[in-house]
């Protein structure tokens, strides 16, 4: 302290670690003691465990930090919250207007048919905006119950693909007479019908494949399609809310992926993507369960 009196108090980290595994911060501190002259001839030390007040300090700028990401995510999904609500609503507004100015009888039908078309995008957007809030606020109730996997398969996959156009296959692999699980039946059915969705969005050729196995207390289900696939850069964010894997080719509310993520980990699963550009994706999707027969 550059030859002047003065108190010394610093906060040291030790390489040893207390019984939870942590590391240990001690701090220590020193008084001077002088002369008469005011020469320091000896310093009076205390050194104090504050290994407990250190790591809640810590825990307190991780749980900061946490509520700092929130509250941007919050922002940014309100914003293209406003933004996909916008769009369908101009649209009705502005055929709306086209009846009460000079036009054609005959363009009549476009006009009715647009507002038709903007009003159920409009409310579907809605339904998912709502749906997601209350899956984030945690108030979705999951039901386990006794549920036949191998009979509701198949018509689960062909409720999602029900827009495919003629030049696609549909396969099913339903390796099962019967697969009876302990799994939540009504959240089950809306993710795979929307996994199917997004890819009879994109996929226009070739074939939709949609397969299941039953291991070790997990059902691991396996979505393929030959669609346009996914942009390298794009792919870490395609759970993300309003990202659409194709802006050239706009379907969906932007918000189907981030349901069904919400929904698989809330059942206590997890999803994942692979996907190459112009090839097709490939969904995996893994749940935890119980069997409770096979045949």
């Amino acid at each position: 302290r550059d030859g002047k009196a003065g108190t010394i108090s610093e906060v040291l980290r030790k390489i040893f670690h207390d019984q939870a595994g942590r590391d240990v911060y001690m701090n220590l501190s020193l008084i001077p003691m002088t002369d008469k002259e005011g020469r320091v001839t000896q310093y009076f030390g205390m050194c104090r465990d504050e290994t407990e007040m250190k790591h809640t300090e810590m825990r307190l700028l991780e749980e900061t930090k946490k509520a700092q990401e929130t509250e941007e995510l919050k922002n940014t999904f309100l914003l293209n919250m406003s933004y996909e609500i916008r769009t369908p609503l101009n649209a009705v507004l502005g055929f709306a207007e086209l009846f009460n100015s000079p036009h054609d009888v005959e363009d009549e039908p476009v006009f009715a048919e647009e507002i038709k078309r903007n009003t159920d995008a409009l409310l579907t957007l809605v339904n998912d905006i709502l749906f997601i809030s209350r899956l984030d606020a945690k108030m979705v109730e999951f039901t386990k119950e006794e549920t036949d996997i191998a009979a509701l398969f198949d018509g689960w996959c062909y409720m999602g693909w029900s827009a495919l156009g003629p030049n696609v296959k549909t396969i099913v692999d339903n390796p099962y007479n019967h697969l009876v699980l302990n799994i939540d039946q009504q959240h089950l059915g809306l993710a795979i019908q929307r996994i199917c969705a997004c890819s009879a969005y994109y996929t226009t050729e070739g074939s939709v494949v949609a397969k299941y196995e039953y291991h070790h207390g997990e059902l691991s289900i396996i979505f393929e399609d030959t669609g346009r696939g996914i942009k390298k850069e794009l792919l870490p964010h395609v759970f993300d809310r309003f990202v659409r894997v194709d802006q050239d080719k706009i379907s969906g509310t932007g918000l189907d992926l981030a349901i069904v993520k919400e929904l698989v980990e809330q059942m206590g699963g997890q999803i994942e993507i692979q996907s190459e550009l112009d090839k097709g994706t490939t969904v995996y999707v893994m749940i935890p369960c119980e069997m409770i027969s096979r045949e």
